[in-house]
């Protein structure tokens, strides 16, 4: 049994394009690299992953993760979204012998080694875990078991029920888990005053 973690990201430069109103183009190139570091270092320390992916677009994502110890996928089709990018991975890590695969977002600066062990722990008991965002509509974590049985709706309007109605109808058992550590992700300015305030 090989459980892996997946973490798509496009180009730190081209990173949280909705803060640009906020934020200098440097300054959102560095919140994008630090929150992806955050997310890997949880992800190293988590006991219930064996192995961490990361899957871009950018040779300087795909380089940085593979000097943080990250297999580092290539995502070289620019016409694809991101939903077949995740696809493809999944793919990938099932040819390199992954029976469990953890899909975390990038941008989730209170993610925990619990919040990761909580998935982990209701991945034994389903085939599907999906994890929604504050506002419950995007899946910020999607655990997978096995690695490609759920065809990835992320990208979409409204991804966490687009998931969940996808695998309910290939007869898949779903968890849905509410968790304040992995539903915050920075993607407005309010976002980001909260994770300031903090």
């Amino acid at each position: 049994m090989s459980r892996w973690a997946l973490i798509p990201i496009k180009g730190f430069e081209r990173g949280k394009s909705r803060l640009s109103g906020v934020l200098a183009p440097l300054e959102r190139a560095q919140l994008t690299r630090d929150l992806f570091e955050h997310v890997v270092r949880v992800l190293r320390a988590s006991p219930a992953i064996e192995e961490i992916a990361v899957v871009s677009d950018s040779v300087e994502v795909r380089e940085h993760a593979e000097r943080m110890g990250v297999v580092a996928l290539s995502d070289a089709d620019d016409s694809q979204g991101l939903a077949d990018v995740v696809d493809d991975a999944l793919r990938q890590l099932e040819h390199r012998g992954a029976t469990s695969v953890m899909i975390c977002m990038s941008d989730l600066p209170h993610l925990t080694v619990q919040d990761i062990a909580s998935v982990a722990r209701q991945l034994d008991e389903s085939d599907v875990v999906l994890v929604p965002d504050l506002l419950q509509q995007g899946t910020n974590v999607i655990a997978l078991k096995p690695a490609t049985c759920l065809p990835s709706c992320l990208g979409h309007e409204d991804s966490l029920h687009r998931h969940h109605a996808r695998a309910r109808d290939i007869g898949l058992t779903v968890s849905v888990q509410l968790s304040s550590g992995i539903a915050f992700d920075i993607d407005r300015p309010s976002d980001l005053e909260r994770l300031r305030r903090r």
